[in-house]
């Protein structure tokens, strides 16, 4: 799902992405408005936490949802955040807002810009199948700092966090689409 002005080819391509790695069928729910009620004028951003609750709350029959956003997002022990999700709960929030930028300033091509977005997503929405950061350098799920640590990262699981996620979708009463 879309929360404000966010583009159609980087919704496609972040669902597209999800639904061949975690082998999950994935619904482009219709758009939403920003979600103001979670600005902050005081940091001029989102609390990512409240847009999470609000995401969780929802009565879509979906088990897990995702809004993509274009605003800055923080939450309070950090200046800003990629994303969001609630560990082992239904709901993730990716911001793009970040993701358009190189760390010494300028523009990033589509290409790396899409390919960060999907990366994103994958990761917040694995937390929501109760997997945490990884150490393994060649994991997704390795703790991000900045965009450039996000280019450094695969668009796939280690082992670990592969073996994990299975466990979760075993626990959750989950089937890949593989598995149908």
């Amino acid at each position: 799902m879309r929360l404000g002005p966010v583009g159609e080819a980087v919704l496609k391509i972040v669902a597209a992405n999800l639904q061949e790695i975690l082998q999950l069928p994935v619904d482009i729910l219709p758009a939403r408005q920003t979600p103001e009620f979670a600005y902050s004028d005081q940091r001029k951003q989102y609390h990512a936490a409240l847009i999470l609750k609000k995401l969780s709350e929802s009565r879509r029959p979906h088990p897990r949802i995702l809004a993509l956003v274009s605003v800055d997002l923080f939450i309070p022990v950090l200046t800003h955040v990629f994303g969001e999700a609630q560990i082992g709960g239904r709901a993730a929030v990716v911001s793009l807002h970040r993701l358009k930028q190189k760390e010494e300033g300028g523009g990033v091509s589509l290409d790396t810009f899409y390919e960060r977005a999907a990366k994103v997503a994958l990761h917040e929405v694995a937390h929501t199948f109760d997997l945490v950061h990884c150490k393994q350098p060649e994991c997704i799920m390795r703790l991000s700092s900045g965009p450039g640590d996000l280019d450094e990262l695969p668009l796939f699981f280690c082992e670990y966090c592969e073996a994990f996620l299975d466990e979760a979708y075993r626990r959750y009463g989950i089937q890949r689409l593989t598995d149908r």
